[in-house]
């Protein structure tokens, strides 16, 4: 059976002269042909609803974040074992799949395509809502993964999707822990101020 190519939505169509989304963006398929295509070239796809999406083009406030937690988790991991990384594919019960701008593993969890990470983290881009943004960590919870961080860069506010939390924004003061990272510690105004740094 052909492909079919619909409509991306508004918020994810992407220019005729962008050339940073795959040409596979906003297609339809199969979750096995997703998942025969992912495993191929290592996209940057996500497949919702029986459609692959590029993920939403990061900027620089996005990269400096992401970046941060990678470094953080894999410091940790060199105190505690486990394993951490981007984007690594997380299959919700829906059959959707996500992934996260950063996950961790911890030690004696598998990290493959499909595991679910211990803590996975979301930071939104501008190009993103936040309610499109809980949605996608409520799903990771829905799917088994215990704790999701959402970050948002514009508003510089952390919120926790865990056991005994929904959406929960932490304070400024706050640090984010869990009893599944014993030892791991980020403090909220901490990590914010690597936006603050200057380059160059």
């Amino acid at each position: 059976m052909a492909i079919r190519q619909p409509q991306p939505p508004p918020r994810l169509r992407r220019s005729t002269d962008d050339d940073d989304w795959s040409e596979f963006h906003g297609v339809a398929m199969s979750e096995e042909q997703f998942l025969d295509l992912d495993d191929r070239e290592e996209t940057d796809l996500e497949y919702i609803d029986g459609i692959a999406y590029c993920k939403a083009v990061v900027d620089e406030d996005h990269r400096d974040l992401s970046g941060e937690f990678d470094y953080r988790f894999g410091s940790y991991r060199r105190l505690a074992g486990g394993s951490f990384g981007p984007e690594f594919r997380v299959r919700m019960r829906s059959g959707r799949h996500q992934k996260p701008d950063a996950g961790f593993w911890r030690k004696g969890t598998p990290a493959t395509k499909g595991s679910l990470p211990t803590v996975a983290v979301e930071v939104r881009s501008r190009s993103e809502t936040m309610e499109e943004q809980r949605r996608k960590c409520r799903l990771y919870r829905d799917a088994g993964v215990p704790v999701v961080w959402l970050v948002d860069p514009v508003g510089r506010v952390v919120e926790v999707f865990d056991d005994g939390h929904d959406a929960v924004a932490l304070p400024r003061d706050a640090v984010l822990t869990t009893p599944l990272m014993p030892g791991f510690a980020l403090s909220v105004a901490e990590l914010f101020a690597v936006l603050d740094r200057e380059t160059g």
